[in-house]
């Protein structure tokens, strides 16, 4: 069942999966900022071309829009708390509160992980996911009592500002920006991952990319299965999807089949049934739940 998501946020506190296997965990974006909390297991994790080996109590701010995804170790148990929150509905709050620089460390450091954060700071920011997570704004119910919806959702949006806070602090004096992973096969991984980011919307296969970067393609598609669980393609193909999701909830008016080309899709056709696969509707259907539309108009084209 597909689980119900808010428009405001959401929050998971010490969400576990007991025995991960491969394929578990897709590469993802979104319009959201995302405070994610790694408590405990064997885990990479992957943000655009950078690498990350995760610690207990690690910290990792996000934009959401940059493609990423959790790599855990097949058979271990991963164990994390994330928030994802939209900015467009925390600024008026920060706002008014006189405090709009909370917001900063999500705009000028884009995708950072913390580490090295102090017992205490780190129980901090812990008990505020937990509280906001237990509050639920999910539940909410639209029938109900609108003064009481209104005081839960006022609730959660003061602890998240106290969270931020948080976060804004370690930003200054307790960031610790750990580099991408640099073996000689991982440093290959990420030029790997950096080309397909700028370059998956043309027209391009394994040749193209082991050509271009001067590696085997043999020995490419190994070791980016090996480092981040995927292969090159499915890759590739992730960021076509991801870029597909954009175009259609921001240019509504853009045409199926100008997504589909934008996107680096060789077909209208060979679009929707790739994204009917893997997003489980198609594209028309996907831009009607995001943006109220149910189809695209017909656009009239000028000679």
């Amino acid at each position: 069942m597909k689980q119900k998501t808010n428009e405001k946020i959401n929050a998971h506190y010490r969400l576990i999966d007991k025995t991960c296997r491969k394929g578990d965990f897709r590469y993802h974006s979104h319009e959201r900022f995302e405070i994610y909390f790694f408590h405990g297991g064997d885990c990479k994790y992957l943000i655009g071309d950078h690498i990350y080996y995760l610690q207990p109590g690690d910290i990792i701010i996000m934009n959401g829009l940059t493609l990423h995804r959790a790599n855990p170790e097949a058979g271990t148990c991963y164990e994390r708390s994330v928030i994802e929150f939209s900015s467009e509905w925390v600024k008026p709050i920060l706002k008014s509160l006189n405090v709009p620089e909370l917001l900063q460390p999500f705009y000028t450091l884009g995708n950072v992980l913390f580490r090295g954060i102090s017992a205490n700071e780190r129980n901090a920011i812990e008990e505020l996911i937990k509280e906001i997570a237990n509050l639920d704004l999910n539940s909410l119910d639209e029938n109900g009592d609108k003064m009481e919806n209104r005081l839960k959702e006022g609730e959660v949006s003061t602890l998240l500002v106290h969270l931020l806070f948080k976060i804004y602090e370690l930003s200054k004096i307790r960031l610790v920006k750990i580099p991408p992973a640099r073996s000689e096969k991982q440093l290959h991984v990420n030029r790997v991952a950096k080309w397909i980011d700028q370059n998956f919307s043309k027209d391009i296969n394994l040749d193209h990319i082991s050509d271009s970067l001067n590696i085997s393609k043999y020995y490419m598609s190994r070791i980016f299965k090996d480092v981040t669980g995927y292969t090159v393609m499915q890759y590739l193909m992730c960021c076509r999807i991801n870029r597909a999701k954009y175009l259609l909830e921001i240019y509504p008016e853009k045409t199926i089949l100008e997504v589909a080309l934008d996107s680096g899709f060789e077909s209208a056709s060979h679009f929707s049934r790739y994204f009917r696969k893997q997003v489980k509707i198609t594209p028309t259907e996907y831009r009607g739940n995001k943006t109220g539309q149910p189809r695209t108009k017909k656009r009239i084209v000028h000679q």
